[in-house]
């Protein structure tokens, strides 16, 4: 740091001006005003310097707490990205199981429908050739009476 020299000349004349008292440039007040300049000057170097010192070791810490805040960061980040990866898969296991059970109840439906319709069909072949026995009996009974007459 750039200590400001005394100015003799100045600090004379505003003694006098203030204290209406003449000292001159030998006078061991100034000597004494000398000593404290340099030790002043000296000090405030030292206090300079560990200013500078503290400053770089402030720096240094908050470069480490920067670094520490990022992995935290990062590794909150990770750990979200893992336990949404665990409930999406979680949730589309149940999805894909809730399919899976709608698809075996409805292809059970169709199942029962399809052997609904076949004993249908059987029903409608058996009244159809009840039917046409019937009609044939009928058409025989009819072709007797006729022959017979």
């Amino acid at each position: 740091m750039d200590v400001r020299r005394l100015d003799v000349q100045r600090l004379i004349g505003e003694v006098a001006k203030r204290h209406n008292l003449l000292i001159g440039h030998n006078d061991p007040i100034l000597a004494t005003l000398t000593l404290n300049e340099l030790i002043l000057g000296e000090y405030l170097e030292h206090v300079n310097a560990l200013l500078v010192e503290a400053q770089d070791q402030v720096s240094a810490g908050v470069a480490q707490q920067i670094e520490a805040a990022k992995q935290t960061a990062s590794e909150l980040i990770t750990g979200v990205a893992q336990y949404i990866t665990e409930q999406m898969q979680a949730a589309g296991e149940q999805a894909t199981a809730q399919m899976l059970q709608v698809l075996k109840e409805e292809t059970k439906l169709a199942r029962q429908i399809a052997e609904q319709a076949e004993k249908s069909r059987r029903g409608a072949f058996t009244a159809a050739m009840v039917a046409a026995t019937c009609a044939a009996l009928a058409l025989g009974l009819l072709i007797g009476a006729l022959l017979l007459r």
